[in-house]
């Protein structure tokens, strides 16, 4: 099976609370794109068109065909059109576009390459996920600041190694790197110390790191500082939500449901297929907290969970924190369901694949709750019984 083999083929809409008016305090966006991260396209726009302060309810993947929503202070252009993307204003608001916002996410995913057989495991998927729901992980998407066998630049800057979190970030590839990337980040680190050659080399949003290391070479404290912060939350969001993720694969196999097992880039994902009724009554209602300093569990038991969890690390929940001080950049408290249930599930029924003759292709369609993950739904349903 395969799944984005074109941006249609994955198709997501945010569904938004908005209340338009004809004025207000922030101009309101509908961002239509592919081929582009969310995050890429507002630094474009602020830098071409020198705007600042836009806001957004989530992340889209730049492999998908994605509808979001985006504010900006103040009256902004009616239109931005550029390769790939579009930016309309649609209205006015007293409020800008906050996660807070978002109801759901709506998903069309075209499945392609399937075989006859994985028909029939995805059939029986579909049937246990309407009624037990899906393990609610956080997917790959969250993790594109880790690097693959070198860690997470979180755990480094928690160790103070700040002259390794920007070795990692700027000069390490990372999985989802092209091969344009690939070799730009082998030339910085031939080079690393020598700060005017890097200078040339390095992508805006490392630019002001480098150049203050050009003027206080062993200053990588200060360097890592001058990183965006936007990017610095997103490092520090990518391994706290690793972290939840471990905590949910052991609370998993703690209840013995170890049954399915899906590896990804950073570990194994652990998936049920069937519960009990008490099992079906204590995830459905357990809510896993983010670790962090002030992290408040509702059991023992997860509690020396997540603890555990953590030793392997070599840390401890006091111990998630930055020497450094930047407003707004910590291990922030939220809790975070154990499990989702999509809703509006439906599968159309196979057909020939146009793009691989021979095969079949099937479209999924449901609604997820704010901050799921369709991918990790469609692994939970192509998953099979550990051999």
């Amino acid at each position: 099976m395969k799944i984005k083999c074109r941006p249609e083929d994955f198709q997501v809409e945010e569904i938004i609370r908005l209340n338009l008016k004809s004025r207000g305090a922030y101009s309101i966006y509908r961002l239509k794109k592919r081929f582009w991260n969310t995050l890429d396209v507002i630094r474009q726009v602020e830098f071409r068109y020198h705007l600042k302060g836009f806001s957004r309810a989530g992340l889209k993947d730049r492999y998908s065909l994605s509808v979001q929503f985006l504010s900006l202070p103040g009256k902004g252009p009616d239109r931005i059109d550029a390769p790939n993307y579009s930016l309309v204003r649609i209205g006015m608001a007293d409020e800008p576009v906050t996660p807070q916002l978002v109801i759901g996410n709506r998903f069309q995913i075209t499945l392609r390459a399937v075989e006859d057989g994985e028909v029939n495991l995805l059939n029986q998927g579909l049937t246990l996920v309407r009624k037990f729901g899906v393990a609610n992980y956080y997917d790959e998407q969250r993790f594109g600041s880790a690097r693959h066998k070198e860690g997470f630049i979180a755990r480094k800057l928690i160790a103070g190694h700040y002259n390794g979190a920007l070795k990692l970030f700027l000069a390490t590839p990372a999985p989802a790197d092209d091969s344009r990337t690939r070799k730009r980040k082998k030339e910085l680190l031939a080079n690393w110390g020598d700060w005017e050659r890097c200078l040339r080399i390095v992508p805006f949003e490392g630019q002001a790191a480098i150049k203050h290391l050009k003027s206080h070479p062993r200053d990588f404290e200060g360097a890592v500082k001058l990183l965006p912060k936007t990017l610095l939350e997103l490092f520090v969001n990518a391994y706290q939500s690793w972290l939840w993720n471990q905590i949910l694969t052991e609370v998993l196999l703690a209840l013995g449901l170890g049954k399915l097992r899906v590896w990804y880039n950073l570990g194994e994902m652990v998936f049920y297929e069937e519960l009990s009724q008490e099992q079906f009554q204590y995830l459905g209602q357990l809510f896993i907290p983010a670790p962090g300093p002030r992290a408040q569990f509702p059991d023992e038991r997860l509690e020396r969970i997540a603890q555990a969890v953590l030793a392997k690390e070599g840390l401890n929940l006091r111990q998630l924190k930055f020497r450094f001080h930047i407003k707004g950049i910590f291990f922030k408290p939220y809790l975070r369901p154990a499990v989702f249930k999509p809703a509006k599930l439906n599968s159309s029924n196979p057909e020939p694949d146009d793009l691989y003759p021979g095969k079949n292709k099937l479209q999924l369609s449901f609604i997820l709750p704010p901050g799921s993950y369709a991918t990790v739904l469609l692994k939970r349903l192509m998953a099979k019984e550990k051999g």
